[in-house]
């Protein structure tokens, strides 16, 4: 049975506005500099305390554990209040989630992003109906790249790897999949820290208008559904 996995930042939805306003809020209050738009896509991935971490490293600030978690904390608030206050879904997803949902092909999410701000934000997009499963980056002790919620959402829609493609934006996605054993589309337009060479996915796509071709080219017979022609 085929079924796809998609990571939520920077790859369902472009949530960098309201991820970045969540680090600002953070920053100000602490008497240090905010980030600047062009600086903030690669800082986002791998959970909250690591995107602050990131701005503290911007600002050439270092704090230890306990106000680090405080911190972490206050962003996480202000973020859960303000979740989806100009985040979007990227173009040309609709048509991609319609498909598999009428060819009942099993989805679901697999982020870093922690669940409960996960299944909040999938509500406020409209898109919690489209996926049988969530797994967020606390739900287990690892997250990706560490391949352990990869293959929870692979065991709780009762798909085999590769049956799957997990569909992301960064090296954690990449690289979890391929510690997973599972094929990875991921799009260019997302948040990472490295090049799209380095992710050695199986695909890169541009455009939600190019994944169907992607999905059936890397399994063949599996995804036909996706077809939108």
């Amino acid at each position: 049975m085929a079924a796809l996995l998609f990571d939520l930042d920077g790859t369902l939805a472009d949530t960098k506005p309201d991820l970045h306003a969540a680090m600002n809020f953070v920053l100000r209050q602490n008497g240090l500099d905010e980030v600047p738009d062009e600086a903030i896509t690669n800082m986002i991935g791998g959970g909250a305390r690591m995107i602050l971490q990131r701005g503290l490293e911007a600002n050439e600030t270092r704090w230890d554990d306990a106000k680090l978690d405080a911190a972490t904390e206050e962003f996480v608030l202000w973020y859960d209040q303000n979740i989806d206050g100009h985040t979007k879904i990227y173009p040309n997803l609709m048509p991609i989630l319609d498909a598999a949902k009428a060819a009942q092909i099993p989805m679901a999410v697999v982020t870093n992003k922690r669940e409960s701000l996960s299944a909040k934000l999938l509500y406020r997009l409209g898109l919690q109906g489209y996926f049988d499963a969530l797994v967020g980056g606390d739900t287990l002790p690892k997250r990706k790249p560490d391949p352990d919620t990869i293959e929870l959402a692979l065991a709780r829609l009762g798909c085999a790897p590769q049956d799957a493609i997990m569909v992301g934006d960064s090296e954690a996605d990449s690289d979890g999949a391929r510690a997973a054993n599972v094929a990875c589309i991921c799009v260019s337009f997302g948040y990472r820290r490295v090049s799209l060479e380095e992710l050695k996915a199986d695909a890169i796509i541009d455009d939600y208008a190019e994944f169907a071709a992607a999905a059936k080219a890397i399994k063949p017979g599996l995804f036909d559904a996706l077809s939108l022609e």
